[in-house]
């Protein structure tokens, strides 16, 4: 019987690095295999793409109910004011030293009702027609109620007479012919005031409600 031969135990040197290299190429292999499995990019859902691309989407309109129409409002009126008021007063203006008679024509010799266009009053004199004027001069008269009132008119004659009504309220008047003064009180009676005589020719005349709570004027008669 013949003896075994010795076993050279230097071979599985070379055999143990062929395994070693053959699990190290799977080893490889198999991870590069997962590692682009998981890199591989996964579908966003559609409704979170747009989170995603940094926009936003508005969120849905509610629905609006058939065969009504929306309801709208009016703009607020606005108003502008003005940044300063002016408060307007009116008074009346102090007598005149020198009225001017441009424009009206001189009285010619006979009686003139007050109401005659070529007598100038200021616009503080007022008309007044009641009951009480029935005896006036047709029956109306021109009445002042403020101190400082004025009335002028020329004429063409020797004299003149103012007629008026006479109340227990008639104030101070003052007449000035050619800037010559005269007042009712000195000269007044019969509810007539009657002028000195006048040299011939043509006269400016000045009615001034000098005093007390009314004055007024019926007629002018012109004396020639």
């Amino acid at each position: 019987m013949q003896p075994r031969p010795s076993f050279d135990r230097t071979i599985l040197i070379p055999i143990a690095i062929g395994i070693v290299s053959i699990l190290g190429i799977g080893w490889i292999l198999l991870t590069s295999v997962f590692g682009q499995s998981l890199s591989a990019p996964t579908a966003i859902p559609s409704s979170f793409r747009s989170l995603a691309t940094g926009t936003r989407t508005s969120p849905p309109s509610p629905p609006t109910t058939t065969g009504t129409s929306p309801v709208s409002y009016p703009e607020p009126l606005t108003e502008t004011l003005p940044s300063t008021s002016t408060l307007v007063t009116e008074s009346p203006p102090p007598p005149s030293a020198t009225p001017t008679p441009d424009g009206i024509q001189p009285l010619s010799a006979g009686k003139h009702d007050d109401m005659n266009p070529n007598i100038a009053y200021d616009p503080y004199w007022t008309v007044l027609k009641n009951a009480g004027t029935e005896n006036a001069y047709y029956g109306a008269l021109h009445v002042s109620t403020g101190i400082g009132n004025e009335a002028f008119f020329r004429f063409k004659g020797k004299g003149l007479r103012l007629g008026y009504q006479r109340g227990t309220n008639f104030g101070t008047v003052t007449v000035l012919i050619d800037d010559q003064p005269y007042s009712f009180h000195e000269q007044a009676f019969d509810l007539v005031w009657h002028s000195p005589q006048l040299s011939p020719g043509d006269h400016f005349v000045r009615i001034i409600h000098e005093s007390g709570e009314s004055i007024n004027l019926d007629y002018i008669e012109i004396l020639d």
